[in-house]
């Protein structure tokens, strides 16, 4: 009965908070919104930065704990330093696998002993794999952060390696991998970002023959292994948000992780080399029973520490956020009626970026809609279409009204905060300076810095459709195109 009672009382504040966070979350995606949105000034917001502490142990290890009385949770958020790009060609791979196990069984419990410990206590726990860091999350009642510590514990220290369960993982993860060879998205994941990336940990992950070949010959001591190398206190951090005493808590960690030691080798980490091979490459891959072409046009960027990152992403949201009010909507679908639809992305990480935008379109279209957006970025770069400053406005005005949204909760803010200070040296404040700085923005600077990191003469693609339906286009244009038969 204490258990049901548990389950029930948890369930009800998820239920409460999700529905706080609904309600306060635009449902209307409409062209109309947006307008509406637009003719709304919406206040500068400011996020509310909350008071905690900071546990460090001998081994490194690092808490931030700030108290939260408003609900009976505990939370946890917080990231291992390293993660996909710790991998190498002969493990490709690898970090997801070991996470996956390293949440089925430990040397104290089995599998189904695990499991039932996470059901009686109801505790979630979860670990995350990134390309620089592992993310964990987890939470339970305030009644039951004893055991989501202990839970934290086991998994971060004691994983078992071995055992049904590694098997049974290794053959779940060799069946997903195949399955991706049909899947669209998946197959312009692989070509893109494996070429864009090239010889780097952040090209194998997306290399699933890679991925396919070692999980045909990995064993558990070559997973506990990498783990050993990988998982260390030092580079750990967790933020705690929740209805907890202090020095109760600190009494808890120092516990459960004061006498965990590393053992950790040093590890390389390179930068991602730029290839110039592929610029201007046109990849299509054969998939004869898609409906449409999937394109992704793009090329190397930026590292994390990108110092124009703010007003590049405000001209990138003009440019193609993938609204109806973007630059790139509104000429290749509504004047167009190329796509179904378009957007631009970044993609940030600690050795390398890329910059790309992403079609969706009829395959005969193929050309004409690579043909547009290399216009668009000209007409930017060029002047003859430089953005305005109603455009910036609705943007940030747009930003105003959803930013607050995703630090609701005390947790989020400080997950933000610990991040920002453990892996990029920023302030507490950091998510008000933010905000500060997309507001205080003028066009003319958003659209130099914008125009000075386009390359549309360099742009890398990769189209996977129907190739009797793409090909002939580029044949007659004289376009010189590379065939990939999936």
């Amino acid at each position: 009965m204490k258990n049901i009672n548990k389950i029930i009382i948890y369930t009800l504040i998820i239920v409460l908070a999700l529905s706080l966070s609904v309600s306060a979350r635009p449902q209307n995606f409409s062209p109309e919104f947006f307008r509406e949105l637009a003719d709304v000034v919406n206040e500068k917001p400011e996020i509310e930065v909350p008071d905690y502490e900071i546990l460090e142990l001998d081994n490194g290890m690092r808490f931030y704990l700030a108290q939260d009385k408003s609900l009976p949770i505990f939370e946890i958020r917080g990231y291992i330093d390293g993660g996909k790009i710790n991998e190498s060609k002969n493990n490709a791979g690898i970090t997801s696998l070991m996470t996956e196990i390293m949440l089925l069984a430990t040397e104290n419990y089995g599998e189904s002993e695990l499991s039932v410990f996470k059901e009686v206590n109801a505790l979630s726990l979860n670990l995350g794999t990134a390309s620089d860091r592992i993310s964990i999350s987890g939470n339970s009642l305030n009644t039951e952060s004893s055991e989501l510590i202990s839970l934290l514990a086991e998994v971060l220290r004691r994983p078992k390696f071995e055992g049904n369960h590694f098997e049974r993982t290794v053959k779940e993860y060799q069946q997903l991998y195949r399955q991706q060879f049909y899947d669209d998205s998946a197959l312009l994941n692989m070509h893109f970002f494996k070429n864009i990336y090239g010889a780097h940990p952040y090209g194998y992950n997306y290399n699933y023959n890679l991925i396919l070949d070692f999980l045909d010959q990995v064993d558990s001591e070559q997973v506990n292994n990498f783990y050993q190398n990988v998982i260390n206190p030092e580079d750990i951090v967790i933020a705690i948000s929740g209805d907890f005493e202090v020095e109760s808590i600190e009494k808890k960690l120092r516990n459960n992780f004061s006498n965990w030691k590393n053992s950790k080798d040093n590890l390389s980490k390179n930068y991602v080399n730029i290839d110039p091979e592929i610029h201007q490459k046109i990849i299509v891959v054969n998939k004869a029973d898609a409906t449409q072409a999937n394109m992704r046009m793009g090329y190397n960027f930026y590292t994390s520490k990108y110092p124009k990152r703010i007003p590049f992403m405000m001209g990138n949201r003009i440019f193609g956020s993938g609204s109806f009010n973007s630059r790139l909507m509104e000429s290749l679908r509504s004047d167009k009626g190329y796509v179904y639809g378009i957007n631009a992305q970044t993609r940030y990480h600690d050795y390398g970026g890329a910059y790309f935008i992403n079609l969706s379109l009829e395959p005969e279209k193929a050309l004409a809609g690579m043909e547009a957006v290399k216009d668009e970025m000209l007409k930017i770069q060029n002047r003859e279409k430089p953005f305005k400053e109603e455009e910036l406005f609705e943007n940030i005005n747009y930003y105003n009204a959803v930013f607050p949204k995703a630090y609701q909760h005390q947790i989020d803010v400080l997950d933000e905060i610990v991040y920002q200070k453990e892996f990029y040296n920023h302030s507490d404040n950091y998510l008000n300076n933010f905000v500060k700085q997309y507001n205080g923005l003028e066009v003319e600077e958003v659209q130099r810095i914008f125009a000075e990191d386009l390359y549309p003469e360099i742009l890398f693609t990769v189209i996977v459709g129907p190739k009797e339906k793409i090909l002939p286009q580029f044949k007659e244009a004289g376009v010189e195109v590379e065939v990939i038969d999936n």
